[in-house]
């Protein structure tokens, strides 16, 4: 196995990406089109981790104009790979191109039910700050956690 490299996303990463997706949320997976989308055209920057030219992680940070907080649209890694410190590797990345752009807090959302992801965040400082009643579209409650990026 050769070292993890984080660089930014490129449309190359398409089809690698929406396996990705399928593999990280098989209920939440953005499709095609919605990876097209972020990768070209979203205010924000896209992540990727790799290990010898496969993609084994991803993350999306959007920015929002006029305002102090940025939003992690998405971070995934292959269940293959986690426990490795891709996530860590990931959220660090974001968090740093929010701080660089001037953003002073970084929100998220996560399913309510999703244990691992809340108790990740919430290891790496962030706090829930509000509960979101049928906020996937399956109906399935959601939380939003937020953290202070100091410098």
């Amino acid at each position: 196995m050769g070292a993890f490299v984080l660089r930014c996303g490129t449309m190359d990463d398409l089809d690698a990406l929406v396996t990705l997706e399928k593999r990280g949320f098989p209920a939440d997976a953005f499709n095609r089109k919605q990876l097209r989308y972020l990768l070209g055209r979203a205010h924000g920057v896209f992540f990727v981790i790799e290990e010898d030219q496969q993609v084994r992680g991803s993350a999306v940070v959007l920015w929002r104009h006029g305002r102090a907080v940025a939003r992690l649209y998405s971070l995934v890694v292959d269940p293959a790979f986690q426990s490795r410190g891709l996530g860590d590797r990931l959220l660090t990345a974001c968090e740093q191109a929010a701080r660089n752009r001037g953003y002073r807090r970084l929100s998220l959302e996560v399913r309510g039910r999703n244990a691992k992801a809340r108790r990740f965040y919430q290891q790496r400082g962030y706090q829930i700050v509000e509960e979101l009643a049928g906020y996937y579209g399956d109906g399935g409650n959601g939380v939003r956690l937020v953290k202070g990026l100091t410098s």
